[in-house]
């Protein structure tokens, strides 16, 4: 409650700077003009303390006088007395006035007058300030005059005074300034100014506060809590000016906000410190005429987040301490309790997101890190229409979310947003229990989401294989040998998958068809060893007699099999061939393969149908460090493999990446020992999905080891059949997706004769449609965290230069 004597001591005050005033004020106090409320009348409002000007309550807000004291009454004093000297003028010419303009024209007065008052005292601060330094500039020159030399750069004092003289002639400025506030472009390119809404559609801008005349009168009209006059221009003279934002509507200031930077816990984090907005105004507000809308403390505190991540994207976090009665508006829009009256904004939600994307559209250049995290921040909210709503407020909040996603598809000045919110959609659309409203509103804005048919029984699934795949190697001892074969036999003839595929006979591929892939002299190395019993081409890859006939009897099988699927008598198929091939050189064989089958394949797809683009994925536990190199420069096709490693052959690390046109379309995912089903099957969908559909490959090509099998000798890796069945439900949704279903299993490694045939018949179940694997372990796959996966996080990190991951 204001005391008659702290009335007094602001009229004091005052008259130590402008005494005429003062003189009148004083006065007014003598003879009741000017009083304080009575113990007995009612506040004006709950946060409100007021003083009476001429019958009429004033009112001071409570926050300033407990933290400034008298302040808060001066500047109401001097508006009113502003006013009155105004009506004065007004009587004393006695002519007929338009009321509206009268008033209008009384409060300027008045408004006018309080900043120019507060102006002219910040002034004489200043030039104390700059008195007192002057001094000891000059004594310290005279210290240092027979020095030999002098600095030639600014010592912290000149740059001081410097200072000072430029604020001084800033604040003359500003008292002569008579612009209004201006709007800026529609497309922003400044990294402070940010254009959004608030209420639904109504334009408004975040913007560093406009030091003028008419901002600082239309501050001190609004009288807000935390930001009064003498606070903004203390502002400037502690050099923290910038800081200070406001969002404008209609070069109006509706809110404003004061930010500071702190230390925390050994990082940069950003305060807000201070904020209001007209809403939460008192009723001495609207004297000027003033936009009434909602949403205003949104999208100040959107613009920061903007401001965050577009300059300073090293600053760890954005917080605030907040009273129990505003901490409903903070949760609302993503702030978490992080202790008493501590909040941090974790991921932006609600409201605040729609206003976050808006001024994203609307900003010529945003940084990389402004589109990585709305790009983030739209998969998860899509990822939360998944779940069905628990009670009426996320029932609620699931509106926003769907509003929200809507504002992604229709974003034209920033399409990869709205690429992201369809293929994120598209991925969950499955999942989503009210998708249908989405995927219309994407279709409306170009995107064909039609949840897609399961795919027809009626197309079979087509499989090479033949006996004579069992004649390489043969009668010598080597983990790469026949009873590899003899076990698929085992798997094709199982009671689950009978009747359910197709036999392809393999044919020989010609030495031309080779020499695709293959120079010349590696082709007559491997040719000049048939007929000879056994020969070493290096350590660990030997021949026998029939087996060049062999090496090319899997490759002519691969061309056959892409010759039915590309046809069109069916989608898929598997070629269970021998010799394997990914470990194979152009110019050499090695790790006991002969020829590349899987990179022929791929050559023979472009050679004999003109395909322009094929995806590879590699899951054998082995790097297939021949079919990298056979595609390494160039962009026809994207190989991807994840691997065990460090292991045979030693290649295959984060750094490989392709060269020339193939930079970023080798994609190598290095796991240690350990990785398991969970993992194996994250990295195809949270890594091979999205590649895959952004590179849109014309086929599906898949180097299949059984060697990521937890028994198997080479390797060092905990895969079961469960984790091959989820592997192979997942490529087959990728080619569902990107190139109407067409996929080529190509057998490559695994020396665990159990693991083939456990693992072999999962696959084959998947590829049948007679799968029986848990819908729910999909499912969790899809929900989960693939940054808790360490490489697959780090491959990410690589990839994102190439790729809209």
């Amino acid at each position: 409650m204001i005391t008659r004597e702290k009335l007094k001591q602001a009229i004091g005050a005052i008259s130590s700077r402008d005494p005429e005033i003062g003189y009148s004020l004083n006065e007014m106090l003598s003879t009741g003009q000017l009083d304080v409320q009575s113990v007995h009348d009612e506040v004006l409002q709950e946060d409100d303390f007021y003083f009476l000007f001429q019958n009429k309550k004033i009112p001071v807000k409570k926050f300033q006088y407990l933290n400034d004291g008298i302040v808060a009454i001066e500047e109401r004093l001097l508006i009113q007395y502003g006013e009155l000297f105004r009506k004065q003028e007004f009587l004393k010419k006695g002519d007929s006035i338009n009321f509206q303009a009268a008033v209008m024209e009384i409060r300027e007065a008045g408004l006018k007058l309080m900043v120019t008052h507060e102006i002219d005292y910040a002034i004489a601060n200043v030039r104390k300030k700059l008195k007192t330094l002057e001094g000891k500039a000059v004594a310290k020159k005279e210290v240092s005059s027979n020095a030999a030399s002098a600095p030639m750069t600014l010592s912290k004092k000149d740059n001081k005074i410097l200072f000072q003289k430029r604020l001084i002639a800033f604040l003359e400025k500003i008292k002569t300034d008579q612009k209004s506030l201006e709007i800026p472009p529609d497309k922003i390119s400044a990294d402070e100014v940010y254009k959004g809404v608030v209420d639904i559609d109504t334009p408004a801008y975040f913007i560093p506060f406009p030091f003028c005349l008419d901002s600082l009168m239309q501050v001190a009209d609004l009288n807000l809590d935390f930001f009064y006059v003498r606070f903004l221009l203390n502002c400037l003279g502690k050099n923290v000016g910038q800081n200070l934002f406001a969002c404008v509507v209609n070069r109006k200031i509706v809110g404003l906000i004061f930010i500071a930077f702190r230390e925390k816990m050994f990082q940069r984090a950003v305060e807000i410190q201070f904020m209001a907005t007209v809403r939460g105004g008192n009723s001495d507000q609207a004297k000027l005429p003033l936009p009434q809308v909602e949403g205003v403390g949104t999208l100040l505190v959107s613009g920061v987040w903007m401001l965050w991540k577009n300059r300073f994207a090293s600053i760890g976090e954005i917080f605030l301490e907040s009273e129990i009665g505003a901490d409903q508006f903070y949760k609302s829009v993503g702030f978490q309790r992080r202790r008493h009256f501590e909040y941090v904004l974790k991921d932006p939600r609600g409201y605040l997101l729609n206003v976050i994307l808006i001024m994203a559209n609307n900003c010529l250049a945003p940084s990389p890190t402004v589109i990585k995290e709305i790009n983030t921040l739209i998969r998860k909210q899509i990822k939360f229409l998944c779940q069905n709503p628990k009670n009426k407020e996320e029932a609620s909040y699931r509106k926003l979310v769907v509003s929200f996603v809507k504002e992604c598809l229709r974003s034209k000045t920033r399409p990869e947003f709205a690429k992201t919110a369809a293929n994120t959609l598209d991925r969950y659309k499955n999942k989503i229990p009210d998708s249908e409203e989405l995927l219309e509103f994407a279709a409306e804005c170009g995107f064909n989401l039609v949840k897609k048919k399961p795919i027809s029984n009626a197309q079979p699934l087509l499989v090479v294989y033949d006996d004579r795949f069992t004649q390489h190697l043969e009668n010598i001892f080597h983990l790469e040998n026949a009873k590899r074969f003899k076990a698929i036999k085992s798997v094709l003839s199982h009671a689950q998958i009978e009747g359910k595929w197709t036999e392809v006979a393999p044919r020989l591929a010609s030495v031309e068809e080779l020499a695709w892939v293959h120079i010349a002299s590696h082709i007559d190395k491997i040719a000049r060893t048939a007929g000879k019993p056994l020969a070493s081409l290096d350590l660990d890859t030997q021949t026998t007699e029939k087996s060049y006939e062999v090496a090319r009897l899997a490759v002519g099988a691969v061309f056959n099999l892409l010759d039915e699927i590309w046809s069109g008598k069916a989608k898929r198929g598997f070629a269970f061939i021998r010799p394997p091939g990914h470990h194979a050189e152009p110019d050499k064989a090695m790790g006991f393969c002969l020829f590349n089958n899987i990179a022929l394949g791929a050559r023979y797809l472009k050679e004999r149908y003109a395909v322009q683009k094929v995806m590879i994925v590699d899951i054998d536990v082995h790097h297939g460090n021949g079919t990298q190199a056979a595609f390494y420069d160039t962009d026809e096709v994207l190989y991807f493999s994840m691997h065990q490693f460090p292991a045979y052959p030693g290649t295959g690390n984060l750094g490989e990446v392709g060269q020339g046109k193939g930079m970023g379309f080798t994609v190598n995912v290095p796991l240690g020992k350990g990785h398991g089903d969970k993992d194996f099957a994250q990295i195809i969908y949270f890594l091979a999905n999205p590649l895959a559909e952004e590179y849109k490959p014309d086929m599906l090509l898949v180097s299949c080891g059984f060697d990521l099998y937890i028994h198997d000798r080479l390797s060092g890796m905990r895969g079961t059949p469960d984790g091959y069945a989820m592997i192979t439900f997942l490529l087959l949704e990728i080619a569902e997706k990107v190139c109407e279903g067409r996929i080529a299993f190509i057998m490559e490694g695994g020396y665990s004769l159990k693991g083939i045939r456990e693992c072999g018949l999962r696959i084959m179940q998947e590829l049948c449609n007679a799968s029986t694997l848990n819908s729910d372990k999909i499912d969790r796959i899809k929900m989960g965290a693939p940054s808790k996966l360490s490489t697959l996080k780090k491959v990410l990190a690589i990839q994102k230069k190439y790729w809209n991951l």
